[in-house]
């Protein structure tokens, strides 16, 4: 027997409160201290001790004792919150169990709301019996919800249909925990079907409805996606035709709040709905509104609330706040998300600034402190840092490429903010994102003009100096007016070496290349023609001071990006690449050899050898485009096309196999192949399934588990390195795969000194090195080998993402690579010019 039970919100607010700061609510800082750890431990799960919160969402926790004749002197003790409690005796007494008297309260909990069949039971247990008569088809049927969706919902319907001809007033609370039953099953259309069900059952038989059960009910489906905006506006066509008009205002007015309390956003249709009940009241439109708009402000929903409900309770929202400061740090306190989602709403930050402007919150950013530190327009106004919120208004914007452009508002704040940030002396973090770090130069040259403090990122820490830059591109681009002149960037040593780098970028193809107009906008722009040139006598300056050809040749190439301006931007850069013999070095470079001299003797003749049956199977087949597919298998190489796989080794061939792929299996297709203990796994998608199978045993084909494989691409070079175990199989940076697994673990770039392990990871920005186990698939710390800790060195910064240390394997002592005899490996960094500025 099983009572299903469901927990309402935890965030349920009285119609008459508001959801304000907490400085704007009054009471002790450690009496909400206290009641916010109760409720974030009732949340949790946690029993509290009884008597600890007087929340109305608290419900006394009982232990129950029962007795059966079948027990002897055995009691049965069972926890209970209260408000379950008659719904479980009536339950066990089904069973024969009878409860003693005595139900102490020994802790508190979350209180939940009646279903089925407890609902029934507590309500009308004359009838009891009818819902639990359906208990087991309601198991079986729930069990079924997930791989047979569709039989499910036909045998739940039949259930309804036969418990609405006995006590149709039980329909409700069954069709409700059909709802969540589909819910359980991750079928969210199932559940709001049945939800609506619910509804219709009441309407439809004339039952009396319990206004309170009702609203946790809706509230529940509407924290989990089940409550359609549908669903709730017949909602308020039901409060309407049952309740008085300002009951029924009331009513839907706590559940918006309590909605909105737990995350949910309002929905765009609100407004309408809300005059219409508010007019059908009686009550003035503009007080009401105002009163909604105080309870609505304060909650995490009202984050996404969408761009009608702004617009619309704009005037209101505005008079409140110039009534109470507590509304206007709210204002500050977050950014609407849909003004930046995907650029939907391009006009929505100068709005935002707006309405700042206009409800005054823009006063606790410029205004100056008094000499108590507080801001002098308000003494009692909620502390709100202006360097915090700008940092945080230009992540906000740098969401979207449409908000991330120049924005004249954003500019004028920052120059009325300037006093005061200069006063607060708090460095302003303009540089966001998680990977690829970046300012809006505009701004960055108004707060360096003003003396407004600016953070310089840390462009030393391992793995980040490329994740910082200016978007000089998108900036000459972008013809809103307000554009600046960069003199102030340039005199800062730190941002002048970032400029440089940035505009050094603009040549190449990877990041923000520039046609030949967008280069002649930056040649006749002042300050970075002036950057330009420094550059490019800098990279002169190494093509002449190349000592290889490939160096020779790398910079040469940098160099031609700039061809169409060279010559005008800085001319002695010309003479001296004019003027450089490399006769000398073409020459110096033979003697000493050249990579192409290098070669794997079975590598070379194995990839002559597919790569010739990819073209024959070409050209017997037009449309079909084949490669071959390179796998790193350390020591080891995978060659493969569509038809074969080869495995080499250092000294020759390892393995060769006749893949067994469905018919179905193409060019397009991405294969996979795994080589663990001279066994090959050979991987592929069909029929939505993830497929495989090992060559020694290739018939027995299974589905895979784990880590996916892309669909799509063809099997192209991969330089992923997974190493062998000395135990047998292999360290992918997952969990160690062995021949015969049915399971891919993740895979990772892994490196070995021979008596640890690393796979990659992130910290941050950072990329690293974490100490791992390739028996459990565990990482730890991040650290470094002892090789390549050898290579950290003052005034350089080490380049984790291109270093490497492998274990010597047999056949490999005569390696031209570099090697101690005990692992081959490379570190690389980077020298510091000067503080906090990395080398070009």
């Amino acid at each position: 027997m099983s009572i299903t039970t469901t927990n309402t919100d935890a965030g349920t607010t009285a119609p008459d409160a508001t959801v304000l700061p907490a400085q704007a609510r009054g009471g002790s800082s450690s009496g909400r201290a206290a009641e916010a750890r109760a409720t974030a431990l009732l949340d949790a799960g946690v029993i509290l001790p009884a008597g600890t919160t007087d929340r109305d969402d608290a419900d006394a926790l009982t232990a129950r004792t029962y007795t059966h004749t079948a027990l002897g002197d055995r009691p049965v003790v069972r926890l209970v919150p209260g408000t379950l409690g008659e719904a479980e005796d009536l339950a066990l007494e089904f069973l024969g169990l009878a409860r003693t008297a005595e139900a102490p309260v020994v802790g508190q909990v979350r209180r939940e709301t009646l279903g089925f069949p407890a609902w029934a039971l507590v309500n009308d247990p004359a009838n009891g019996h009818h819902a639990l008569a359906l208990v087991k088809d309601i198991e079986r049927l729930g069990r079924q919800a997930k791989s047979r969706a569709g039989a499910a919902k036909e045998g739940f319907d039949a259930l309804g249909i036969r418990l609405g001809r006995a006590v149709p007033h039980f329909l409700p609370t069954y069709y409700e925990q059909v709802a969540r039953l589909f819910l359980q099953a991750e079928n969210p259309t199932y559940a709001a079907s049945f939800f609506g069900k619910a509804r219709e059952a009441e309407r439809v038989h004339g039952l009396v409805v319990d206004e309170e059960r009702q609203r946790a009910v809706f509230l529940e489906f509407a924290l989990v996606g089940a409550l359609t905006v549908k669903a709730l506006r017949q909602y308020v066509r039901d409060l309407v035709a049952r309740l008085e008009p300002a009951d029924a205002w009331a009513q839907f007015r706590r559940l918006l709040v309590e909605r909105c309390a737990a995350g949910m956003p309002p929905y765009a249709a609100l407004p309408q709905d809300v005059r219409a009940l508010v007019k059908a009241a009686g009550l003035d439109r503009e007080a009401a509104e105002r009163e909604l708009v105080a309870d609505l402000i304060g909650s995490p929903g009202v984050v996404r609330a969408p761009s009608s409900f702004w617009e619309t309770y704009r005037s209101a929202l505005v008079a409140l706040a110039r009534q109470d400061t507590a509304v206007r740090a709210r204002l500050l306190g977050f950014f609407p998300e849909t003004f930046s989602e995907s650029g939907r709403n391009a006009d929505g930050e100068p709005g935002w600034l707006a309405l700042l402007a206009e409800s005054g919150a823009d006063e606790l950013l410029t205004a100056l402190p008094d000499t108590s530190g507080t801001p002098a327009s308000d003494s009692a106004a909620p502390s709100v840092s202006p360097a915090d919120w700008l940092a945080r208004w230009e992540a906000h914007r740098g969401r979207s490429r449409v908000t991330s452009g120049r924005c004249p508002g954003t500019l004028g704040l920052t120059a009325r903010m300037a006093d005061r940030l200069r006063a607060d002396g708090h460095p302003v973090e303009l540089f966001q994102g998680r990977w690829q770090r970046t300012a809006d130069l505009d701004l960055l040259d108004l707060c360096l003009a003003s003396g407004i403090p600016v953070a310089e990122p840390d462009d030393r820490t391992v793995g980040t100096a490329r994740s910082l830059g200016v978007p000089i591109g998108p900036w000459l681009t972008d013809t809103t007016p307000g554009a600046r002149d960069l003199t102030a960037v340039a005199e800062r040593p730190f941002f002048r070496a970032l400029l440089s780098r940035n505009v050094g970028d603009l040549g190449d193809g990877h990041r923000q290349r520039l046609s030949d107009a967008g280069l002649a906008k930056v040649a006749a722009h002042p300050v970075l023609s002036v950057i330009l040139r420094e550059w490019l006598t800098a990279r002169a300056e190494e093509y002449t001071a190349a000592r290889g050809l490939p160096r020779l040749r790398t910079t040469l190439n940098r160099l031609s990006s700039f061809r169409s301006v060279v010559t005008d931007v800085a001319p002695d850069a010309v003479r001296l690449i004019e003027s450089h013999d490399v006769v000398p070095l073409l020459a110096s470079t033979l003697r000493t050899g050249v990579l192409d001299e290098l070669g794997w003797p079975a590598l070379d003749e194995t990839y002559a050898e597919l790569a010739a049956e990819a073209a024959a199977a070409a050209r017997q087949q037009r449309n079909r485009r084949e490669s071959v597919g390179v796998t790193g298998a350390w020591p080891a190489l995978i060659l493969n096309t569509l038809e074969r796989a080869v495995v080499i080794g250092p000294e020759g061939v390892l393995l060769r196999h006749t893949l067994r792929l469905p018919g179905t299996v193409d060019h397009w297709r991405t294969i996979a192949l795994r080589y663990v203990d001279g066994e090959l796994l050979v991987i592929w998608w069909e029929d939505g399934k993830q497929r495989g199978y090992w060559s020694h045993r290739p018939a027995e084909v299974f589905t895979v588990g784990g880590e996916q494989i892309p669909r799509w691409g063809g099997s192209g070079p991969s330089d992923e390195i997974c190493l062998p175990l000395p135990g047998g199989g292999r360290a992918t940076g997952g969990k160690a795969l062995h021949a015969g697994d049915t399971s891919l673990p993740p895979q990772r770039a892994v490196i070995s000194d021979g008596t640890g392990y690393w796979r990659v990871g992130h910290q941050g920005t950072q990329w690293v090195w974490l100490e791992y186990d390739p028996a459990g698939g565990t990482h730890g710390r991040a650290s470094l080998p002892a090789f390549l800790r050898a290579g950290v060195r003052d005034g350089a910064r080490l380049l984790a993402e291109h270093c490497q240390v492998l274990p010597l394997q047999p056949g490999l002592e005569a390696t031209p690579f570099g090697t101690d005899g005990t692992v081959l490996g490379r570190w690389v960094r980077r020298t510091v010019t000067e503080t906090g500025t990395a080398a070009p």
